[in-house]
């Protein structure tokens, strides 16, 4: 899983969103920051294949924030633009890795309602196969 979510993390990077991510087990203080994402891998599947070595499946919730106050045309914006980075149905080859995006949305905003509700939060999830 270490592997994998480092490559979605360099596909991720490919996207140039300048929005910083906060991954799991890593210090972050988001209050530094106009946008931030974080990342959740939520893998379905592993498996050995007779093509491939490995074949991973599962889905990336990539999810924006910004501070309560902002509006949602920023979040809205950035959103936009992972979906279409990520794509549907689309193909991405990331090192010797071929990721394939099955679909990818945007969920709408929301108050997230955790750590005394300052951020305003947008989810995207993204349906992927690594090969």
């Amino acid at each position: 899983m270490k592997m994998v979510n480092q490559i979605l993390l360099n596909l991720y990077a490919q996207g140039n969103f300048s929005v910083p991510v906060a991954t799991p087990n890593d210090l972050f203080d988001p209050t530094k920051f106009a946008m931030w994402a974080k990342f959740q891998l939520m893998p379905t599947t592993t498996r050995n294949g007779s093509f491939c070595s490995i074949e991973e499946l599962g889905i990336l919730q990539i999810t924006l924030f910004v501070p309560i106050g902002t509006g949602s045309a920023a979040i809205e914006a950035k959103a936009d633009q992972i979906k279409a980075h990520f794509g549907t149905g689309k193909t991405h080859k990331v090192s010797a890795y071929q990721v394939l995006v099955n679909n990818s949305h945007k969920a709408p905003a929301m108050p997230d309602e955790s750590k005394n509700a300052k951020w305003y939060m947008m989810p995207i999830s993204v349906s992927y196969e690594v090969v």
